[in-house]
């Protein structure tokens, strides 16, 4: 038995933009909180040092916005406290989901390092709160910034912590590097669960919980660590003055264990020198439970998805026009767009009210101002991305003549003349070589809107005044490694290895053939391999539709039993009435060869939705198959769920996905008590059995169940019922901040493809990013210059992925080079537009490392295995 001799207490304010107030209100609310923590921390200077106040800030977003106002007054008196230890600054931008792509990480710890240059700031800790996990990513990047130390404070609410709880670890990321690790108490635990500062019950809760921990044979130390937030206002709540003369009496009265004030920074210290070398090593993704919660908006998160390709494609160009000297990019513009995309995705979607209150103009307010963070950040990419490929295509051609708006006074061949170019000017900012098939955009004579592109607008939108029609025109031709390409608007698919037969379609590769009783795919024939790749799950095919509902007098307790006062905050039922059902009429379309492709539409009835479509998509000499699902779905606020079926003929299966941004293996990869029950995929998982291989790529619903469906099940470890994939495509099964219920027209788009043999991880990550990465296509531009040029080279037999930005000082370029294999790799990184003067290798946040010899303009990176090396290039 180890008697415990000393909490230490952080004081903070859990971060919600939102659910207790709206967004805005919850900005200012901070900002506010850091001045009150300040005069807190100047008035208790006379007390005893443990019970003197001290303040951490949760996350640098926040921070960052308090000083932005702040006075030179202000930010000094910050500053002073700070350097004394008194109020801390912890590195995470929010509290994350992974519903981020690896640049979204790495840029979420750029305010780390803006705080250390523009303030002095020390900071060296981190903190994630209330969400089930973090990405397993930031267990490099973390340590690559100088963050030595992550606390996790888990809200097991519908979800479930890495046990032992509490403990500490070395957290090793995929690469290699380690954090250090404190597996803490929910962050409310100090005020809510302890009852520190309050009198009338901390002596009947405090003592037993000790007491419990020190008779713990898993607990081998002789402290504690717990963070404290407000008692009443635990999210986003302010500091309380009672806590200082609190810890002063209880100490003073010669109550034990001890109770000191602590910051994470501090204890990161203690806890390093005291414990560092007798720790244990995890490796891992903390995968979180409460990922899934996406899915409760799944119109918004098939945007978000999208714009995150958006960005990259945009600072990219932006990144080749920087090489020779233009730049249409500013780090203010990409700041605001990853800033607003990141408050999408983090992990506070709207009211507490949501559930339970989902009409109100309070629970309303914050879901248009949550929606709107995902929206602002697809305007601004879209804008960021216009402005880089005309920009670039001003370079290398001459725009067409500009449109007159029509009042239909005018000839509309005369107010929308023939620019006169004979081809589409293509951009690929992919580190390989595509072969495309493309649209020609429709004439818009340079009419609004200015920031989107003709080819991301859709089609047969009146606007400009009468104009002719643009026939569709598809053309197909191969574009170079970040490079383009003009395509002959003759060079059109002529789509002679398509047929199509009784409900089906064929291709070079596949041949697939629609149920007709059920819409599903009863065949999808790999030609190579000579097998059917279509089975069935729980008798739903290849692309079917099933519906979910739980009709419970518990609601949704009878998911989750959600008792607070209870270990985990409840428990997961297993018990759950599921119905499930699937479509109630099929209407099969007749199948169509057109421009280049062969596609079979049926249109379904069924429960949760007025109607759906759902189209099956070969493109000519393509081994892709296409699912595009488009449903007009109803709002239903009772429990309910939709998922996509896709059931494979296979063996035995193994699992393999792109999961926070890295490859990644179900079980092997995961930290204890993990979710296991779906995973948040990224652009790609796949099922193979040794044989056979298939990809999916999910375009739109990042959610998978491995093996089946397998909500209910609270699974610790991941046993598959066969080779099928399960997209959980909607749900509202949340009873707080997540949507009550959705309803539209929502997209769910999948591309799937297969080979022999196991899956090979470069090639499904090649596969996935090429299906979310569309290539820009710009009309009406008379070529100049070369019919082709190339930005950046690395050679494709490399498992190595790559894309660029400009530097965030304005001094060259920076290009992250990932490595997909367990094996370090050395990358010829060759710079084709411009000749480079100089190549460094530098942090993630851009910060010079190491210089890189040239040959010719040729650098040889080296970067580990599973690590992501960053490059800044002069000119």
């Amino acid at each position: 038995m180890q008697p415990i001799k000393t909490l230490y207490v952080v004081n903070h304010s859990h971060t919600d933009i939102g659910f207790t107030d709206y967004q805005d209100l919850c900005f200012r609310q901070h900002v506010e909180f850091i001045d009150q923590a300040l005069d807190l921390i100047e008035v208790t200077q006379n007390l005893p040092k443990e019970a003197q106040y001290r303040w951490t800030c949760e996350v640098t977003g926040m921070t960052e916005k308090y000083f932005a106002q702040a006075s030179s007054a202000q930010i000094e008196r910050f500053k002073t406290w700070h350097d004394r230890g008194y109020i801390d600054v912890a590195g995470m931008q929010y509290n994350h989901t992974p519903m981020q792509n690896a640049e979204q990480m790495i840029r979420s710890l750029y305010p780390v390092q803006r705080l250390r240059d523009q303030y002095g700031l020390d900071i060296t800790a981190a903190m994630q709160c209330d969400v089930n996990g973090i990405s397993w990513l930031y267990a490099d990047l973390l340590a690559e910034i100088g963050i030595e130390l992550m606390t996790m404070a888990v809200n097991p609410l519908r979800g479930y912590t890495p046990k032992p709880i509490p403990n500490a670890f070395w957290w090793e990321g995929p690469a290699g590097n380690k954090t250090l690790a404190w597996n803490g108490f929910h962050y409310l635990w100090g005020r809510s669960i302890a009852k520190l500062g309050d009198w009338r019950f901390v002596e009947d809760s405090f003592p037993p919980i000790v007491a419990a921990l020190e008779a713990d044979p898993d607990y081998p130390y002789d402290f504690m660590y717990a963070q404290s937030t407000h008692p009443m206002r635990v999210d986003n709540g302010p500091p309380d003055p009672r806590m200082p003369e609190f810890v002063e009496r209880w100490n003073a009265e010669g109550r034990t264990p001890r109770i000191e004030f602590t910051t994470p920074s501090a204890f990161n210290r203690f806890l390093r020198d005291t414990w560092g070398d007798k720790l244990e090593t995890l490796r891992g993704d903390w995968l979180d439970w409460w990922s899934d919660g996406v899915a409760s908006s799944a119109f918004e998160t098939g945007v978000s998805r999208a714009t995150h390709e958006h960005l990259l494609q945009a600072e990219t160009l932006g990144a080749w026009l920087k090489s020779d000297g233009a730049s249409v990019w500013t780090p203010e513009r990409a700041q605001d767009a990853y800033e607003s995309a990141t408050l999408y995705d983090e992990h506070t979607w709207g009211a507490f009210a949501s559930i339970d209150a989902p009409t109100s103009l309070w629970t309303r307010s914050q879901w248009n101002r949550k929606a709107g963070f995902a929206y602002n950040a697809s305007a601004e990419s879209l804008d960021m991305m216009a402005l880089a490929s005309r920009a670039l295509a001003e370079t290398v051609a001459d725009p067409g003549i500009e449109g007159m708006f029509n009042l239909g006074d005018l000839d509309q061949r005369a107010a929308y003349p023939e620019s006169g170019a004979d081809s589409v000017l293509v951009l690929n900012t992919l580190p390989w070589e595509r072969t495309v098939t493309v649209e020609e955009p429709e004439l818009h004579g340079w009419a609004a809107p200015a920031g989107v592109l003709e080819a991301f607008f859709p089609r047969d939108v009146p606007w400009g005044g009468v104009r002719p029609a643009t026939d569709l025109r598809r053309v197909t031709g191969t574009v170079p490694a970040f490079g383009y390409a003009f395509i002959d608007l003759n060079a059109q698919p002529t789509g002679s290895d398509l047929s199509t037969g009784k409900n089906s379609i064929e291709n070079t590769y596949y041949r697939v053939t629609v149920d007709p009783k059920t819409g599903a795919l009863a065949e999808w024939y790999d030609k190579e391999l000579g097998k059917n790749l279509a089975s069935s799950y729980q008798g739903w095919g290849l692309g079917q539709y099933v519906y979910e509902r739980v009709e419970s007098d518990e609601g949704r307790q009878a998911l989750f039993w959600g008792d607070f006062s209870a270990p985990d905050f409840g428990y997961g039922r297993t018990d759950t009435p599921w119905d499930r059902s699937t479509v109630t009429k099929v209407t099969v379309d007749k199948p169509e060869i057109a421009h280049g492709r062969a596609t079979l539409s049926v249109t379904v009835e069924a429960a949760g939705i007025r109607s759906a479509t759902c189209t099956y998509v070969l493109e000519s000499g393509q081994k892709t198959l296409g699912i595009d699902w488009l449903l007009d779905k109803q709002h239903e606020t009772g429990i309910e769920a939709v998922f996509i079926a896709l059931p494979f003929n296979m063996g035995t299966p193994t699992f393999r996905a792109d999961i926070n941004g890295v490859p990644f293996t179900p079980d092997d990869d995961q930290l204890n008590g993990t979710v296991r029950d779906w995973y948040p995929v990224g652009r790609w998982a796949s099922v193979a059995d040794g044989e056979t291989t298939v990809v999916v790529a999910p375009l739109d619903a990042p959610l998978l169940h491995l093996g089946g469906i397998t909500t209910g099940k609270w699974a610790r470890s991941l046993e598959p019922e066969g080779p099928t994939l399960m997209s959980w495509a909607l749900h509202n099964h949340w009873m707080v901040n997540f949507k009550a219920s959705q309803g539209g027209q929502i997209p769910l788009r999948y591309r799937l493809t297969s080979n022999a043999g196991p899956v090979d991880d470069a090639a499904a990550w090649k596969f996935g990013t090429e299906e979310a990465t569309p290539p820009i296509t710009l009309r009406d531009y008379l070529r100049t210059g070369d019919p082709t040029g190339r930005f950046l080279d690395i050679p494709q037999d490399l498992p190595v992925t790559a894309w660029a930005k400009p530097a965030e000082d304005g001094d060259g370029i920076v290009v992250r080079l990932q490595n997909l294999s367990e094996d370090g790799v050395e990358v010829p990184l060759t710079v084709l537009a411009a000749q480079p003067s100089s190549v460094t290798t530098t942090s993630i946040v851009e910060i010079d490392d190491t210089t890189v010899p040239l040959d010719g303009a040729t650098a040889n990176i080296q970067v580990g295995a599973n690590d992501i090396q960053s490059v800044r290039i002069r000119f």
